[in-house]
């Protein structure tokens, strides 16, 4: 398979360009779609309108990586784009987004005949209410369904969804703290159930702790406009493989803990700009066959990644 060229990475920056001329801001939600917003906040935030947009744009680029046993490698470049509307909805807020993914991977032939793949799709719809209980207590509960899928692969066999929710306490001015839980299912794989953690934690001098999905984030605001963040979490994905792959309309699962050093611009509150560079852990691909039984699995070694993109909101 041919590696990554400058024909698949031009359309990439062309994409990231349209969105991250004058529009772009970064809310997401616990797992499912980046369009939507992290977490609750200390209360849930009302702001009056009726409907507020967002929408947001990113780029990820994987570096060539060997597979543990030596048996092959494996590079991606992905582009995402996504848009969220959310309002108020009796004492909490509602929100709904849709996200869309391109990976395109270069995958080194296994050994022995395996499995490898290439382009992948990914649509994911979700929506999250999150409510208050009261001056100092909010919940969040939603859902997401996501498809997702090789190019050539059957769309009606991609679709995995989930549910999601949780609680947080105001215990201070200064911390939040609580817990939700994820149940999510993989194509041919196990059910996927995760703690989402919940909390803020303001540590003075522009310091701050926060969850981020299915992770944690280290803040350091420098100033207004410019914020530097560590961040670390654990993501898992899986796609339907082609009618024509070894596994045929089986699927792989892919799995790893992205560490990353993460700068932010915002010069208002509406548009935000990032960029990142990182080392994804624990890297691992699983193959399923179309009677869910796992055929093969393949240890990563560590890869460095970069990526940048923004957001709006309107």
């Amino acid at each position: 398979m041919n590696r990554l060229n400058h024909t698949q990475i031009l359309p990439v920056t062309a994409v990231i360009a349209l969105f991250s001329t004058p529009l772009l801001a970064q809310p997401e939600a616990p797992e499912p779609t980046d369009s939507q917003e992290t977490s609750t906040t200390t209360l849930v935030e009302r702001n009056g309108k009726d409907i507020q947009w967002s929408s947001t744009a990113s780029t990820t680029y994987f570096n060539e990586t060997d597979f543990d046993d030596g048996t092959g490698s494996l590079e991606s470049w992905s582009t995402k784009a996504g848009i969220a509307a959310s309002m108020d909805l009796g004492e909490g807020r509602f929100s709904v987004g849709f996200d869309a993914e391109q990976i395109s991977y270069d995958f080194t032939a296994l050994a022995g005949g395996g499995s490898s793949f290439d382009d992948v799709t990914t649509l994911t719809l979700s929506s999250t209410y999150m409510g208050r209980i009261d001056d100092d207590s909010s919940w969040f509960a939603g859902g997401s369904a996501r498809a997702s899928y090789e190019s050539g692969a059957s769309f009606d066999d991609s679709i995995a969804g989930g549910v999601y929710g949780g609680y947080r306490h105001n215990v201070t001015d200064k911390l939040d703290l609580g817990l939700g839980i994820g149940v999510f299912t993989r194509l041919e794989d196990d059910v996927l159930i995760v703690p989402i953690p919940q909390i803020r934690y303001d540590m003075g001098n522009g310091w701050s702790l926060e969850n981020e999905r299915i992770g944690l984030k280290l803040n350091y605001k420098m100033n207004d406009s410019v914020t530097m963040a560590l961040s670390a979490e654990y993501k898992s994905r899986s796609f339907r493989l082609d009618d024509s792959n070894a596994v045929s309309a089986g699927a792989t699962t892919e799995s790893n803990i992205p560490v990353a050093f993460v700068v932010r611009y915002a010069p208002n509150k509406k548009v935000s700009l990032h960029g990142r560079v990182g080392a994804g852990f624990g890297g691992e691909l699983e193959f399923f066959n179309a009677a869910g039984t796992s055929v093969s699995s393949r240890d990563l070694e560590t890869s460095i990644f970069f990526g940048f993109g923004g957001s709006i909101r309107f």
